[in-house]
Parts: C-alpha cells; structure tokens; sequence
C-alpha cells in the first residue's frame, strides 16, 4: 500500500501489519507486559497517560505477533518488549521465539483509540490516528504550508474538521518515518492528497508528504468512526489488518 520514498532503487515490498484497539480492550493485569515494560509502567504516574501508554503497548504487540504468520503461537505478548529510544520513538525487540529478524514498529492513540504497524526488517514505519474535531484558524496558519492552507480554504466546512485533521495527521506519520517526531517544524514537510470525496475506510487514499532534501514519503490514509487514520512508510509494501476490519487492499 505504501510507496518508497521517491528517488529510492526499487525494492521488494515489505508486508506490514497493523492492529488497532480501544482503551477497554487492554487487559486490566500486568502478565502480558515484560519486565522492563513494568518497571516503566510503575513510573506512570498519571492515569491518563498510563491508560495510553498500555494501550499503545498493547495494538503494538498484537502487530508484532501478526508479523509471524506461519507460527502466531510461537511468540506471546510477553516475549515482546517495547521501550522508548532515545528520541522517543518505540522500538521492539523480542525476547523469546523468531527473533532473528529485527522487528520495525509505530504506534499512535488518541481519544481512547490505538493504533499500531509493525513489519520485519529495517523499514522506517510511522501511523498515526487521530479523533476528528474542529480546530481554529491560527492552527491551519501556525502549522501548515501555503499549500495546504489553500486547500483548506477551498474545502466545504462541512467537512473542513476531517480535511485539516487528516493533513494533520499525516504530517505526523511522515515525521515518525523520518525519525523527527514533533522536533522538526511541521511546515517543513507538505502533504500532498487527493481533493475527491473523503477516504472511507473501504476505499483509503494514497498521499504523498514532500519532506527536506526533495523526497517523498508515501502512504494511504481513511476516515472512519469519527477518526483520521493514516500509515507510511519508507518502502513499498503491503499492509494487513490484525483483529479488527480496517480496509479493503486497494488494487
């Protein structure tokens, strides 16, 4: 579903597989977390951001899982650890089972919503998922390109919410791609989608954002039950739902 970034050799398609769950969904315990995982939990002070924390952990193990197909029993949620790196972005490794491959991971929540990719090997993966909801006009001028603000401009109110959500938060997968997160001023990378009917989540939409050194990073983003949910990545690929409907393959 995703593209390489533009100039790349071409490559074989890596398969990525996503997961997505709600905040209930979470077991209540602490068997399913390692230990490393619970000596970061017991730090969380805050129950919101605990509650988000576990959930992320949670859609993020399940895609990891999915990634072994032959064997899905081989690995469980506790073999898996997943610690923030040093610039924040999660990083997987598994501590039992098919651990040959290294494990490449993203993860996103909003609103009580999680959503995670995972795919084996090296690519450069980011996802994002985002409530829909109005947001004022200093937000489009402060964070936004021109361009994007033009098209903002040019959208029906009615559905002005989703369309500036939805370049919002595929500025933010593009970032995780490229390793930045937030630290890298969002009017550095311009997304670039199509201006039709609104992506549902039977027919997603493919996106390009421009980020610095004249490249592009690829992805597919979709509207459904009230969110914005977007995935890219830095290489061709396939994508595949874990647990929940998401979308229909595009051909």
């Amino acid at each position: 579903m995703m593209a390489a970034v533009d100039r790349a050799p071409a490559q074989a398609a890596t398969h990525v597989h996503l997961a997505r769950g709600r905040a209930d969904d979470v077991p209540a315990g602490d068997e399913w977390l390692s230990p490393g995982e619970r000596a970061v939990a017991a730090t969380l002070r805050w129950p919101k951001r605990q509650s988000d924390w576990r959930l992320g952990r949670w859609v993020a193990k399940r895609a990891v899982i999915a990634c072994w197909t032959d064997d899905p029993g081989a690995i469980e949620p506790p073999d898996i650890e997943i610690l923030a790196q040093p610039n924040g972005a999660p990083a997987a490794r598994i501590l039992a089972g098919p651990a040959a491959m290294p494990v490449s991971v993203s993860i996103s929540h909003s609103d009580g919503m999680g959503l995670a990719v995972a795919a084996v090997g090296p690519v450069a993966l980011g996802c994002d998922v985002e409530r829909i909801a109005p947001r004022t006009e200093w937000f489009v001028r402060d964070y936004f390109t021109a361009a994007e603000r033009e098209q903002v401009a040019q959208t029906a109110m009615v559905d002005r919410a989703a369309v500036v959500t939805l370049i919002w938060s595929a500025k933010e997968a593009a970032l995780k791609v490229l390793g930045e997160g937030m630290r890298l001023d969002t009017r550095a990378v311009g997304v670039e989608c199509s201006r039709g009917p609104l992506p549902a989540g039977d027919r997603p939409a493919a996106f390009r954002v421009r980020v610095p050194d004249a490249r592009y990073v690829r992805g597919w983003c979709w509207v459904g039950g009230g969110f914005v949910w977007t995935v890219a990545g830095d290489r061709p690929a396939t994508l595949s739902q874990s647990r929940l409907p998401l979308c229909a393959r595009p051909t």
